[in-house]
């Protein structure tokens, strides 16, 4: 069965699996060229790219990320850690924070 992705993404897997679709729509490439080359400076990775980007997690996880701990992100894997609150990403200061 297919997990729900909704308004609750879910476990990690369902997390990264958001976060590539958000990526491959905008950045024009296909899920699985993210999943082999993870490193977001292979691609259009602009300026523009970022912000079409952290609008989209934000509103789909219902999250406010940190600009410095985004602009901090070189891979798919830093988004998805990001995203889903991974401790080892959060140092001391929380890097996002639920809508309230």
């Amino acid at each position: 069965m297919t997990p729900d992705i909704g308004t609750d993404p879910g476990p990690a897997a369902s997390i990264e699996a958001i976060v590539l679709d958000i990526l491959a729509d905008a950045l024009d490439e296909s899920v699985d060229n993210l999943r082999r080359q993870r490193v977001l400076a292979a691609y259009g990775w602009d300026s523009m790219t970022t912000l079409v980007t952290l609008a989209q997690l934000e509103s789909r996880f219902g999250i406010t990320v940190d600009l410095r701990a985004y602009h901090a992100t070189r891979t798919v894997d830093d988004l998805v850690s990001l995203v889903s609150g991974d401790p080892a990403t959060n140092l001391e200061n929380p890097l996002m924070k639920e809508h309230r």
